[in-house]
């Protein structure tokens, strides 16, 4: 089985824009490290203000010869952060929220951390990941529906006061805050991002994925965008694998069920790199979509600029200049915004240059297993894109 999964690498790496021999090239490289990581299937684009490079690599499951292809939708896991947050930023452009308000002005119950009840946690904190709300992650990892496969059951609505508020069935005093007080430490928080999504619905009496269609998705032209299983009108998704190392009991990859959870804007957008690439022009563009100003230049420069910088120097809105979080990473590779995301059976990461106005995303439906595989991923073959990126720009300017 292994021939026949390589030679789909080799065979199936379909473009969608015409290519020059400079990106055959970047093509024949991303096969080649494709097959090298042994990943089962994935995605990759590079992207400029106005050029969006994408190729397809790999099977959407194991044991099953359907190739991906340029429509082929990825769970982006955590990637999707940024785009809750543009629909903040999109709240306070319209007049209807700042970013420094106490949450507790806009949610439909109270929240505090217990061990400072007094202290008020605000939009940017969440947005920051400086709110002292904690991830616990043995209430949170049975509420996926990994088992059963499809979206989560459980509404916002339902879910954070049953986390947040003290007497709820997922309430933990000890484990769902942090000992510190808001704004004092940075501790990266999936619920705090599913907090804003309710903030979005509470403010616009919209469901939160509606929101987010119409005032993100569709003005950006990512047709292919969805937060939901149940809203997808086709079954080309990527299916998520759980892969072999030495520290598993199996040694073929595993095919997980699609999924999904409660916290859901913190994640679970499935999508292309295409269109995600649409998302990045965003900031590449200044704030500028088809000509005209879908967010202002001031709101854009907010959301990449460092918001505490005397606390925590690398923290934008979402995107953050030290994603990875390793000084010899940063020897080689330029601190740009970036994000990336992990959940079971997936992996992603997009980096990005607003000077430059060069951008790259690669999703895949299997993590790179051990230490070389994910130096593959997430620096050669991301400085690899960037770099073809940066030569598309420089061609631009010399026609």
């Amino acid at each position: 089985m292994r021939t026949s999964f390589f030679l789909l690498f080799v065979f199936f790496g379909l473009p969608v824009l015409g290519q020059n021999t400079s990106e055959s090239r970047l093509n024949k490289f991303l096969q080649k490290k494709a097959n090298k990581m042994e990943l089962i299937g994935m995605q990759a684009s590079f992207v400029t203000d106005t050029y969006i490079w994408q190729r397809n690599y790999g099977i959407k499951e194991y044991k099953n010869e359907d190739p991906v292809d340029s429509n082929t939708l990825f769970m982006i896991a955590s990637c999707s952060k940024p785009v809750t947050a543009l629909g903040i930023l999109k709240l306070q452009e319209a007049g209807e929220l700042g970013l420094d308000d106490p949450i507790n002005n806009y949610l439909p119950f109270h929240v505090a951390n217990p061990n400072f009840p007094d202290e008020v946690i605000t939009i940017r904190m969440l947005l920051t990941h400086t709110s002292s709300i904690r991830d616990n992650w043995e209430i949170l990892t049975p509420l996926y529906t990994l088992p059963e496969g499809g979206d989560s059951p459980l509404p916002l609505t339902k879910f954070l006061p049953e986390y947040l508020v003290e007497g709820g069935e997922l309430y933990n005093r000890e484990e769902n805050f942090w000992k510190d007080k808001p704004e004092s430490l940075f501790q990266y928080c999936n619920v705090g991002y599913a907090l804003l999504g309710l903030i979005i619905e509470e403010i616009t009496a919209k469901a939160f994925k509606e929101f987010i269609e119409e005032e993100i998705f569709v003005p950006l032209g990512m047709e292919q965008a969805y937060w939901f299983l149940a809203d997808i009108p086709h079954r080309n998704i990527a299916r998520p694998h759980e892969m072999p190392n030495k520290h598993t009991d199996f040694k073929e990859p595993k095919v997980l069920n699609h999924y999904g959870y409660p916290d859901y804007p913190d994640g679970q957008i499935r999508t292309t790199t295409a269109d995600y690439s649409r998302f990045i022009q965003l900031f590449l563009n200044d704030g500028m979509v088809n000509g005209k100003q879908f967010l202002s230049k001031t709101s854009i420069d907010d959301f990449l600029k460092v918001q505490y910088p005397n606390k925590f120097k690398y923290q934008a809105i979402a995107w953050n200049y030290n994603e990875f979080d390793n000084w010899i990473y940063y020897l080689l590779m330029p601190r740009l915004p970036s994000h990336t995301g992990a959940d079971p059976g997936v992996a992603t990461v997009v980096s990005f240059d607003p000077e430059n106005k060069i951008g790259a995303i690669i999703f895949t439906n299997s993590p790179p297993q051990g230490f070389i595989n994910q130096k593959r991923f997430y620096q050669e073959v991301l400085k690899r894109l960037l770099k073809e990126a940066k030569r598309q720009v420089k061609k631009k300017t010399t026609m």
